[in-house]
């Protein structure tokens, strides 16, 4: 599988930077602020999707280190399409809202976070759907 050592890191990466993201959150560290209206409550609906692709993005991590490429080809596309939803979930929140225009730190670095979802999950696509080719999986 070609990038092997690449998709494990951005696996491992993903999955550690999200947990510590609902960590900084959860403690405070990372207070969530009523920016526009109803933005609150569609905020904290997002710790179980994102668990979600924590679960798949360490899958993945795991079946890439253990050599298990069908389970690999399944948990990388499974983090991609999950990763890909939820950015372009946000931006059009952001965008629809307003909030995309507020010069904010936190959002620069929301919009930093949507913008690698969706490259990293474009990326896992492309690969995947290659090795599928390759390996008629």
């Amino acid at each position: 599988m070609k990038y092997r050592r690449l998709i494990l890191g951005l696996g491992l990466f993903t999955a550690i930077a999200t947990v510590m993201y609902w960590i900084f959150v959860f403690t405070g560290l990372s207070p969530v602020v009523e920016l526009v209206p109803g933005y609150t409550v569609w905020f904290w609906s997002f710790p179980l999707p994102d668990f979600w692709i924590v679960v798949t993005s360490a899958l993945l991590a795991f079946a890439i280190k253990t050599k298990r490429d069908v389970m690999a080809i399944v948990c990388g596309l499974l983090t991609a399409s999950s990763m890909i939803f939820l950015a372009l979930n946000e931006l059009m929140f952001s965008f629809y809202t307003g909030m995309i225009y507020l010069p904010i730190a936190d959002l620069w670095v929301d919009l930093i976070i949507k913008i690698y979802c969706l490259i990293v999950g474009a990326f896992l696509i492309t690969q995947f759907s290659r090795e599928i080719r390759r390996s008629r999986v």
